[in-house]
């Protein structure tokens, strides 16, 4: 009983439609200055997001059974926390949970394809090089294990503590 009641909705919208809608227990956003970490009844407030990974732990539907964190890329956008709900509108949200191997390499080739462009601010550069770091630390925990290998990964501390 005491879990459900420190529980919260956490919703992410990006330009594509709604990426996630869950109950969760805690959720950590990129904020334009660092990282924000938010828990059940947390002040009201707005801010902007930057670049980096969102980490949301979901409820279990069996709980006996964690659920394992969901990692988001978010760049850029607002995050609303109000009334136990928090909302996040971003410019770009990418999850490769339920993507195959070859859709996230798809992915990271577009990307790798971007830093190539000529007549790009390197303000511009910078930032995509960025973001295809964080893309390939992404890529690694959620690409398809080999068969008999462990599903859940850690996640690495660098992506935490950005």
């Amino acid at each position: 009983m005491a879990e459900t009641n420190a529980t919260f909705k956490c919703v992410v919208i990006a330009p594509a439609g709604k990426i996630l809608d869950c109950d969760t227990t805690s959720v950590v956003f990129p904020a334009h200055d660092g990282y924000v970490g938010i828990l059940h009844n947390h002040i009201p407030m707005l801010c902007k997001l930057g670049l980096g990974i969102m980490k949301i732990t979901p409820i279990s539907e069996e709980p006996a059974t964690p659920s394992p964190d969901i990692l988001l890329l978010i760049d850029g956008g607002f995050a609303l926390v109000s009334s136990n709900i928090v909302t996040l509108t971003s410019y770009e949200a990418v999850s490769f949970r339920e993507l195959s191997t070859e859709r996230i390499e798809s992915i990271l080739q577009k990307q790798k394809k971007k830093l190539t462009l000529s007549g790009v601010l390197p303000q511009q550069h910078t930032h995509d090089e960025k973001k295809l770091a964080l893309m390939v630390q992404l890529a690694q925990i959620y690409k398809q294990p080999s068969p008999g290998a462990s599903a859940e990964q850690p996640i690495p501390e660098e992506i935490l503590n950005d």
